[in-house]
Formats: structure tokens, sequence, C-alpha cells
């Protein structure tokens, strides 16, 4: 591939609780990418929804003002300007990178707009992107592949928590189905804490998630694709949360106060075969692409659990998944060069 002739559009920000978290990613993933010899053009989706021709630090500066409110209104006073795809964005892109992170985003969204627009992407399509958001639905899908999950109960509504959660012992473990980086979860040790959690769920999507608080090591494995289509597992990191009510939450991840995420992770070798292959077993039932980073619980017996399924994790140099990478001998740069030369490969889809 001639990278100096490769135009790259690099999604980055998004109308969500992990606009942030998709900043900083786009900020590494724009200069690497440049660095490789392509032509990055990055396109920044405000807070509003809104999409503009910015480069990563200029976004706040070309917002219009009220941008920083809920999603699609504006202060008053202000027009209300359009959401979604500007097609004058997409004039000369050879290939667009969806560096975005949660809803409006990860969620197959985006992915649908591109195919649109009849262009390669990076990632997984718009069916693996909307399953893998949506935990339910991976819960239903990868279970019926012979994975095996965290038992989940699904919640519309604080009054139908009794029938949901019956029989379940606490501690229990509320979460918004569609967010991600942990944005909207609480642990929840007593009754009277459950209704609350259910709440601040549910501020973040229509349906909240409530499961047993597993007690375990959280492991998570890389599978990434290679030009040429062969599926490819990193090595574990391992996360341990000490004390029933701590959790790794949305703080712990992007503050740096939280528990450090070993990689290599300290995992019993016998495991490790066996997290891989649920790892691909996973990435395959819900027909994923390019990368994805799969989160397990293992118990002090072994037993091994799928929690969840991130389609486009985060993609600084120093983010989870590229630090998985590494370790198994793919740097940054090439594992971005990786991810391009695949969509190229996969063309519009």
């Amino acid at each position: 591939m001639l990278r100096a002739h490769t135009t790259i559009a690099v999604l980055y920000g998004g109308a969500n609780s992990e606009h942030e978290v998709s900043v900083r990613s786009a900020r590494d993933a724009v200069a690497a990418l440049r660095g490789l010899g392509f032509v990055v053009r990055p396109v920044g989706i405000d807070r509003a929804g809104v999409w503009h021709a910015a480069e990563v630090d200029a976004l706040g500066a070309v917002a219009a003002p009220g941008q920083g409110r809920q999603v699609g209104q504006p202060q008053p006073g202000q027009p209300r300007q359009p959401r979604g795809v500007r097609p004058e964005l997409w004039r000369g892109v050879d290939l667009v990178f969806p560096l975005l992170h949660g809803r409006y985003g990860e969620d197959g969204t985006v992915q649908g707009a591109i195919e649109l627009a009849g262009l390669p992407y990076v990632g997984s399509g718009v069916l693996a992107s909307a399953l893998a958001m949506d935990k339910a639905m991976t819960w239903r899908v990868a279970s019926a592949a012979g994975v095996p999950m965290v038992e989940t109960r699904v919640v519309d509504a604080v009054r139908t928590l009794p029938d949901a959660v019956r029989g379940l012992p606490l501690p229990l473990f509320v979460k918004p189905n569609r967010a991600g980086s942990s944005v909207g979860a609480s642990l929840v040790s007593e009754l009277d804490a459950l209704a609350p959690a259910v709440r601040t769920a549910l501020a973040h999507d229509t349906l909240a998630l409530v499961q047993p608080a597993v007690r375990a090591d959280e492991v998570s494995i890389g599978v990434y694709r290679t030009p040429g289509g062969a599926t490819r597992t990193t090595g574990p990191s391992r996360v341990t949360v000490a004390g029933d009510g701590a959790f790794f939450d949305y703080d712990g991840k992007y503050s740096g106060r939280g528990p450090a995420i070993e990689v290599p992770g300290r995992v019993d070798a016998a495991l490790i075969p066996r997290l891989q292959q649920l790892a691909v077993d996973a990435f395959q039932a819900i027909g994923a692409d390019g990368l994805a980073r799969l989160d397990f619980f293992v118990q002090q017996d072994g037993t091994v659990l799928l929690n969840e399924v991130n389609t486009m994790p985060g993609l600084t140099a120093r983010s989870h998944f590229p630090r998985l990478c590494a370790e198994a001998g793919l740097s940054y740069p090439d594992l971005l060069g990786t991810l391009v030369e695949r969509a190229v490969e996969l063309g519009p889809r």
C-alpha cells in the first residue's frame, strides 16, 4: 500500500460520555499515522453531535456555543446546528478510522454512515459493533456460541426490580446496557442502594443490567485481524480489585489513581490458551473484525466468564489494548498500520 497516497479521516470525540477518552486516543493515533506517512484529516464530533473538520486540540474552538450541553440541545437563543455526517468531509478521503468510543460511534451508527458513503473503515461492521455495545445482546449471542458469561438480568424501570433480582445474592453490579468505561456503573452491597444504582444506570441508557458481583480477577485478551484475515490474540492482562466495595470504575481507569493493569498479567499459564480461544470464539460469534479487547473474570477455582467485548477500545499509545499488542510484539505504530491495511483489504462494506 502506498501510504503517501492514502488519505485517512480520523473521527474522534462523539456525543457521549466517552468523548474525552476518544480525544485522547485520537491525539496519539493521528500523530502515529502521520509518522507512518499517511495523510490524516481529523474530523471532530462535538458533544452535541455536530461534525467539524478540526485538528484534535482545536475542536473546542470550532464548536458553536452551547454544544457542551445535552446532545442536540443548544443554549436558549442559539440556533440548532445540524447533527450527523457532512458529505463534504468525505471529499478526497480513501479510508475512515472511526476512533470513537461508546454510543453514537462504537455502536454501529457511524459505521452505517460510513458504509452509506461507500468508504472502507477500520474495525467491526454495523452488526458486530451494535451487538458488542448492547451487552444484553452480547450475552445472548456469546452464550449461544458456548462462551460462558456472567449471569445478567435486564431492567427497564425501578418498579421491575423485585422480579429482576429475585434469586441474586448481594453484592450486585449495576450498569447501563450500552455504555463503556464503567460510566454509570455501581457496586451495590445493600438492598437500599439498589434502586438509586438502577436510576443512575438508566440515566445513561434505556436499559440497566444487574449482575452478581463476581469475586475474581479481571483479565483481558486482545484480538486483531491481520491483512489476509488471520486472527491473532495477545497474552493476558490482569487487574485485581481488592475488597467488596471497590471496582475498576471510570475514574480509576482514566485518572491514574486506580488499580494498575498488569501487562503481561499474572495468570495461570494453563488458563491462557482457554482465555485466548474463548476470546476468538466471542470475537467470531458477533462477527467482529479489525480489533477488539475482550474482558473476562477469572475466579479462584479457574472458572472463566466473559464480561464484555470492546470493539473500539482506548487507543492512546499507553492504553490497555496497545499495551497488550506491544507485549505480543506489535508496536503502536505497527498496530495502527495493520488495522489500516486490514481495512483497505476489506474495502467498502
